[in-house]
């Protein structure tokens, strides 16, 4: 037997009261329980199209365990053929997530740990313009859809060949609230178009409900920071994701951890909102670990930290995403 135990040193966000100030703990990551960590799959026939802790969980996993996720592109596969355009509303909604996970143990207040092992993309996927959507709507005056085939991480668009950057878009646990569409982001992941969830990445989220409630779905094979048509290089994929919990680690927000770097993140409606989430969320970070005053890592934040838009489709008519990205060799 196999003791499902896992410690690393990590800073997790934890708001004091109402307030948008937050501090960052060193937690020790720990599986509970005594048990052989198994490999689960979960196929892309269970979807959902919201986060919410009403659903019946799809599996059940011990902390420690790991989970082959089959996901769909963001119109549940329905995308075939340039001649299949975008002109009209899936019949169920965008952005599926295969799920929900219910992590035995998991109660409100403990946090998830997602360590994001491999992203396999399928063959092909596709971009796409949808008729007067996205930053540019005002120049877009027709539909056109593309299917684009990826080989050997390459993409292939016409004559043009660029590399591959497969990354998770949605990942998220239930809110304790009302469901959450997997079209938006929010405190409990969701829909973040954040592209530094890829391969090797660590995804810190709340627990809101017992059990956690993980989704995961809407990879893309390549974004631009932005996503400026509402739609990346969308495409099925097969993530396989280690699932750990973190008890009473009190996360509020998600929190990406690369080798490299430390990532904050923020949503809203007001992109100076939603920018500002992240870099308040990031100087906390920075005080924590560094032992700085506000002030100082306020300075060094303007120096050193790059927040960045993550997804900006339609600003002012649609939320967008943020985060704030500092170096581990500044901020170990």
């Amino acid at each position: 037997m196999v003791l499902a135990s896992n410690t690393t040193d990590l800073y997790l966000n934890d708001y004091l009261g109402n307030d948008r100030r937050h501090r960052f703990a060193p937690i020790a990551l720990t599986s509970i329980g005594v048990n052989f960590m198994a490999t689960h799959h979960l196929s892309r026939e269970q979807i959902v199209y919201v986060l919410d802790k009403s659903l019946p969980p799809a599996l059940e996993v011990e902390p420690g365990d790991t989970v082959i996720f089959d996901t769909y592109d963001a119109r549940s596969g329905t995308i075939q053929s340039d001649d299949h355009l975008l002109d009209h509303p899936h019949p169920v909604g965008s952005n599926p997530a295969t799920g929900p996970v219910y992590v035995r143990g998991a109660e409100p207040g403990d946090g998830l740990c997602v360590t994001i092992d491999s992203i396999e993309l399928a063959d092909a996927g596709f971009l796409a313009v949808k008729k007067g959507e996205g930053l540019l709507a005002h120049r877009a005056d027709t539909y056109a859809t593309r299917i684009v085939p990826v080989v050997d991480g390459v993409v292939h668009f016409g004559d043009l060949r660029f590399a591959a950057n497969p990354m998770v878009g949605v990942i998220g646990t239930s809110p304790k609230g009302d469901g959450v569409s997997t079209g938006y982001a929010g405190p409990h992941g969701g829909n973040m178009d954040n592209r530094f969830i890829g391969e090797g990445s660590r995804v810190h989220l709340p627990v809101q409900v017992d059990g956690a409630g993980l989704g995961l779905g809407d990879v893309h094979g390549a974004m631009g920071d932005g996503e400026v048509t509402f739609i990346g290089l969308e495409i099925c994929a097969e993530v396989t994701a280690t699932i750990s919990l973190v008890k009473g680690a009190q996360t509020q927000r998600p929190l990406v951890e690369t080798d490299g770097h430390w990532v904050t993140t923020g949503e809203g409606d007001d992109l100076g909102d939603a920018a500002r989430m992240a870099a308040d969320s990031m100087v906390d970070l920075m005080q924590q670990r560094l032992g700085l005053s506000f002030e100082d890592a306020y300075m060094l934040m303007s120096a050193a930290v790059d927040v960045q838009i993550c997804q900006c489709c339609e600003p002012g008519e649609f939320p967008v995403t943020t985060r704030a990205v500092v170096s581990r060799e500044l901020v170990p």
